[in-house]
């Protein structure tokens, strides 16, 4: 492997930069640090799934944790066949290079996926959840992470959402990024979009207060549903909402204002599959 001994060295820099959005579009790239989650991201990469700029990691660190070994061997199997770019940084500077507290000593920079609307929603099969605006990285993360967990492969993103390549935002995946199509439509007409999501069958229903129907008493055994929360602040725009066949919400004390938008989506999301598989 090419041994990384200086905190000058050019990957270094390269990856500190990913942490920067505009630098992170300019290279269309972002990592993904941890052993459970490269390991998973190798089997990906053996079935083609995924396409892999170059591997960090650290034998110094390695060495001393549990899969440590393993996945250490695998890497370095796959430089030895001429198949990936790898790097083995010195600790100090395996360290240095990410801002992770306790780091397991093994980054993937990775291609950002470039995922085409149309074609995406011609293959879809699985139910959609889009996110008007949400602005904080860690509900963002925590959002993608329900998904996985209740059966939702599509999340639409509008403009003004966070990005999902910010290292807050993948950390709160815990992996789930790789198994979620994430679309952002900036540059798509929102009738046009609402316009093939209906187009395809879904049914569109909005997270909002502005309702007397409520989530619990909802009927969401449909094969194809589109939900959609939104800001965490001022909610889904009047431009969305007014896409949707039914608007929702959750009942809860009156003690309270209002829920987290993660732990909204969560409640939602939840109901829709239990429905689904009863």
């Amino acid at each position: 492997m090419n041994n990384i001994v200086s905190k000058s060295n050019d990957k270094v820099k390269f990856i500190k930069n990913l942490n920067e959005k505009k630098f992170r579009q300019k290279h269309n790239a972002f990592y993904l640090e941890g052993i459970k989650v490269v390991d998973e991201v190798l089997d990906l990469y053996e079935k083609k799934a995924v396409n892999i700029k170059f591997i960090a990691c650290s034998y110094d660190i390695l060495i001393n944790l549990k899969r440590g070994n393993n996945i250490y061997e695998r890497i370095n199997k796959l430089y030895l066949e001429k198949r990936l770019e790898v790097y083995d940084f010195k600790r100090e500077i395996f360290e240095y290079t990410t801002d992770t507290v306790t780091t397991q000593g093994v980054l993937v920079v990775l291609e950002i996926p470039n995922i085409n609307f149309e074609k995406l929603m011609n293959n879809n099969d699985s139910n959609i959840l889009i996110l008007d605006k949400i602005k904080d990285q860690g509900n963002l993360g925590t959002i993608i992470r329900t998904c996985d967990a209740f059966k939702v492969k599509t999340i639409i993103c509008t403009a003004g959402t966070a990005d999902v390549y910010s290292q807050k935002t993948l950390r709160s995946t815990m992996g789930s990024i790789l198994r979620v199509n994430i679309v952002y439509i900036d540059n798509y007409n929102i009738d046009d979009t609402f316009y093939l999501i209906k187009e395809k069958g879904y049914k569109i229903f909005g997270l909002a207060l502005q309702t007397n129907k409520y989530v619990e008493y909802t009927e969401m055994n449909l094969k194809k549903i589109c939900m959609i929360v939104g800001n965490e602040a001022n909610g889904i725009s009047d431009e969305i909402l007014s896409k949707c066949d039914e608007i929702l919400k959750i009942r809860m004390e009156d003690t309270a204002e209002s829920l987290n938008v993660s732990v909204a989506t969560s409640i939602i999301l939840y109901k829709q599959y239990i429905d689904n598989i009863k």
